[in-house]
């Protein structure tokens, strides 16, 4: 209950008190004045409902709570999907090094097999160090194109 309707209803229970016997010149003048400013405030509270500052400084706030909320459920989406993306890069480095693990190993064995005179493990290292030639031949040959 606002003030004004507050005044209002106590202006009414001292009429009410009151109307048993005849009013007294003040106490009518008082329910008036509580009457009058309960009145004023009723006028003021619908004033302010209607005025258009109160009402875009209102969807102003309104705006603000949104936005805010819409930044605090974008934030969590993006920690969400930045721990997923962590987790398939560290999933997929486990993966390369395997891998990696394994070459090492093959060619560890090729290196051992050619040592002992496999003709087989000799012509893959030829091969291995021929594309590796290539590759690095080729790279150069690349960045100074680039450069120019």
């Amino acid at each position: 209950m606002t003030s004004a309707q507050q005044a209002g209803a106590s202006g009414a229970e001292s009429a009410g008190a009151a109307g048993a016997g005849s009013l007294s010149p003040e106490q009518i003048e008082e329910r008036l004045r509580a009457q009058r400013e309960a009145l004023a405030a009723s006028v003021d509270e619908f004033a302010s409902r209607i005025d258009p500052r109160t009402q875009a400084k209102e969807a102003g706030e309104h705006l603000r709570e949104q936005a805010s909320a819409k930044a605090d459920h974008l934030r969590e989406q993006a920690a969400a999907g930045a721990g997923r993306l962590r987790e398939q890069a560290e999933a997929g480095a486990g993966r390369l090094r395997e891998g990696a693990r394994r070459w090492a190993e093959q060619a560890e064995e090729t290196w051992e097999r050619a040592k002992q005179g496999d003709s087989e493990a000799s012509s893959r290292l030829a091969k291995a160090a021929a594309v590796a030639g290539g590759v690095v031949t080729a790279s150069i040959v690349l960045t100074r194109l680039t450069r120019r």
